[in-house]
């Protein structure tokens, strides 16, 4: 632990001792319960108009609680709503709130909250990843959703992104004041690029909150939050680097934490243009790349090879038995050349029709560093094949635009519609989806099917033919199940780690 720290716990001691020898254990929050904690990237937002990108879901899940919530392995459980049921086959949901719930400047939690937070102004409506005929407040803890068709509505609401926040956040002109949850911690202040500090709610509807603070720690080179963690400038750190891992679980002072999360990453085809308008190219690039080499010379044995599994194996429904790919060189370049791909100057790129077989994988920036490693990796097993690959890293905002306008071969990519365990991420690859490059009549009318049927068997049908097709159709190429990583000090106890990815469990955490 920190010299200050020790400091501070020998006063508490004394103090304690002189006014009738009280003790300190980790059952109990003391003003040394400070924990420290490194994340890789800024908050883009604190208000519910914009997705929180990046590390921001880890800082905003302290601060902000969901009407359902997962534990450590996945399984829904109550949240702030304590019931729910279901009407009309799944179209209609209501919602029964907890009554014990404040706010953290001390307002009630009601179901006009609940309302307000699904609203107009919410990110999640306006980017219709939900949409809703009606949100009716019956009585002041319960509030009634009608989707315009049957839909798994709970299983959206346990996405940290999508929370239940104060009405109180805006002033009465809409002007967004600051960040009003009811979770564990309260906003106490933000210095852009350098730290977030939360205090611990005092008035918890939850179980004791053991921390009396938490400083979030902006650093973005990942080798230096390493250096902060050995060091003991912080206690806690995220998104560990793959490479970091071994070195880290031979010292003696540190805790590696690891769990198969629900994070996958793929390569994404944009199937409008040449040459990735043709399956057999698809394929051709699954049959080069080597998964289960990556995880095991890049990675270290740190996730699990996908080999073309758009699932992790963590998700519902998550099928066995898949015809899943191996690298294979020679099939590789046996499809290509039916495809009519030929080396005609013997530079060892393919032509077609006078064009060489030249790409561009795009990379974007903050999630992992693993993605530019692995990208990387791709673009060298398929040089093999006779491609010619340019590998770009671009900021988050530039690859957004190059992908609205469509004018990219491949992105390197990882999640998208991925929280829970439920399998909403095959909407990514949905025609009308803003991020699919992909259109397949038959795979959006399972997509529907699967979305809107509430007989679970079904679903798990609906599900296999669509990872099924995934495989056959390769609208993106999917490499590893990331297994999520989070480093700590051994001063630090009462950690479960969670499956799922950009959400971090505090509420038990205490230092000794």
């Amino acid at each position: 632990m920190k010299s200050k720290k020790l400091y501070l716990v020998a006063i508490i001691l004394m103090g304690m001792f002189l006014v009738g020898g009280c003790s300190v254990n980790g059952s109990t929050a003391s003003k040394d319960q400070i924990l420290d904690v490194a994340i890789g990237t800024d908050i883009n937002t604190w208000d519910i108009t914009k997705f929180p990108e990046g590390d921001a879901r880890f800082v905003w899940s302290q601060i902000y609680e969901t009407l359902v919530r997962l534990d450590a392995d996945l399984n829904m459980v109550p949240g702030l709503a304590e019931s729910w049921e279901s009407q009309e086959n799944g179209k209609v949901w209501i919602f029964k709130l907890r009554q014990d719930v404040k706010f953290h400047d001390g307002t009630p939690l009601t179901a006009e909250a609940v309302k307000y937070s699904y609203g107009d102004r919410a990110y999640v409506t306006m980017a219709k990843t939900l949409q809703f005929e009606n949100i009716e407040v019956i009585d002041d803890y319960t509030v009634k959703f009608t989707c315009p068709k049957p839909m798994p509505l709970p299983t959206y609401m346990t996405h940290i992104a999508w929370p239940v926040v104060s009405p109180t956040s805006v002033s009465a002109t809409g002007e967004f004041i600051k960040p009003i949850g009811t979770g564990p911690f309260k906003y106490n202040s933000y210095t852009k690029g350098q730290e977030v500090v939360l205090d611990k709610n005092e008035e918890y509807w939850g179980d004791e909150v053991k921390l009396s603070q938490v400083i979030f720690k902006i650093i973005p080179d990942s080798s230096t939050r390493i250096m902060a963690l050995t060091s003991g400038d912080v206690d806690m750190s995220l998104k560990i680097s793959e490479s970091d891992v071994a070195q880290l679980e031979a010292d003696k002072d540190i805790t590696v934490n690891r769990k198969l999360s629900t994070f996958t990453d793929f390569l994404q085809f944009n199937t409008a243009k040449a040459p990735f308008d043709d399956v057999s190219v698809r394929k051709a690039v699954a049959n080069a790349i080597d998964t289960e080499g990556i995880i095991k010379n890049a990675l270290n044995d740190v996730g699990v090879a996908a080999q073309g599994r758009a699932y992790s194996p963590v998700m519902m429904f998550s099928a066995k038995d898949l015809p899943l790919y191996s690298q294979n060189q020679a099939t590789a370049k046996s499809l290509l050349a039916a495809a009519g791909w030929k080396d005609n100057n013997g530079d060892k790129i393919l032509e077609k029709d006078g064009q060489p077989l030249k790409v561009v994988l795009l990379v974007g920036q903050s999630w992992s560093p693993r993605e530019l490693k692995i990208s990387e990796i791709c673009q060298a097993q398929l040089k093999e094949i006779g491609f010619d690959v340019e590998v770009q890293q671009v900021e988050a905002a530039a690859f957004s635009e190059i992908e609205k306008a469509g004018n990219f071969d491949m992105l390197m990519r990882t999640g998208y519609y991925v929280w829970g365990p439920y399998p909403h991420h095959v909407k990514v690859h949905f025609s009308k989806n803003y991020a699919s490059h992909y259109n397949n009549p038959a795979y959006d009318q399972l997509v529907q099917e699967g979305e809107s049927t509430t007989d679970e068997a079904k679903k798990a049908e609906i599900y296999g033919n669509l990872q099924k097709m995934i495989l056959e159709e390769v609208p993106a190429f999917y490499l590893l199940h990331e297994e999520k990583i989070v480093a700590t000090r051994n001063n630090v106890q009462g950690y479960e780690i969670s499956a799922e990815d950009p959400w971090l469990e505090l509420r038990g955490v205490y230092l000794k």
